[in-house]
């Protein structure tokens, strides 16, 4: 008796856990749930999702949407992140060198500490974003938008953000050193304690900026058609 019991048991039981199995939900996407993923991930929808610490280096998000996800920490060189919807989304501290974010979209996103040198952000959009120490040595910003983002202590070294739009941004001690700021529109920014040495700002808009008596432009040029703020005088580049 007590042998049938058993057998009638283990029957049920494997009847029950292979209803559950089959049961259970499917992901939509083709997505290794793991901590590290660098496979093609282009397309996917990963809105809200915790990628912290994920180690991503060289796989493609390009177009995904990473909408508020957690991001904090991931490794992402390399990584193709064209074209990303990733607005609120909170990557501080992350990895991103010479990662592509070009056409992104990172408005009102937590960029505090990241390391993204020689990383691509051409047209990317910016506006409200948060890069407070962001190390961003080379990297190319053309035509992106920071307005109003906040760039305070961030290192812009030698990067390139020809026609970026920096409108209304706090860009308090941030190093701009070498960087090519030709065509940008920096009215109303603050730039109190940032450096500009060698900097290009050739038909660049700077207009009511604020705090410019306490920022370095040393060896910074411009041209006849850039608008200064009145009484900042620099020479014309050659």
């Amino acid at each position: 008796m007590n042998r049938v019991l058993l057998s009638l048991f283990s029957l049920v039981s494997f009847v029950a856990f292979d209803a559950t199995a089959q049961e259970q939900p499917r992901p939509s996407q083709p997505v290794a749930w793991a901590p590290s993923y660098v496979g093609s991930c282009g397309g996917c929808n990963l809105s809200g999702r915790n990628l912290t610490g994920w180690t991503l280096s060289g796989a493609n998000y390009r177009e995904a949407n990473l909408e508020f996800a957690f991001m904090r920490g991931i490794q992402a060189i390399e990584t193709n992140f064209e074209g990303i919807v990733a607005n609120g989304a909170d990557m501080r501290a992350a990895v991103l060198t010479t990662a592509k974010l070009s056409g992104a979209n990172l408005a009102n996103a937590r960029l505090q500490a990241v390391q993204g040198s020689g990383a691509e952000f051409k047209q990317t959009v910016l506006t409200g974003a948060n890069l407070q120490g962001a190390m961003l040595v080379g990297a190319n910003f053309a035509a992106a938008n920071l307005s109003n983002a906040s760039v305070e202590g961030a290192d812009f070294s030698g990067a390139n953000l020809t026609g970026a739009d920096l409108s209304g941004a706090v860009m308090l001690t941030g190093i701009f050193n070498g960087a090519n700021l030709s065509l940008t529109r920096m009215d109303g920014a603050d730039v109190r304690g940032a450096s500009f040495k060698d900097a290009r700002f050739a038909d660049a808009n700077l207009t009511g900026l604020k705090g410019w008596q306490e920022a370095d432009f040393a060896g910074a040029c411009v041209s006849e058609r850039t608008l200064l703020p009145s009484g900042l005088h620099l020479p014309e580049c050659q």
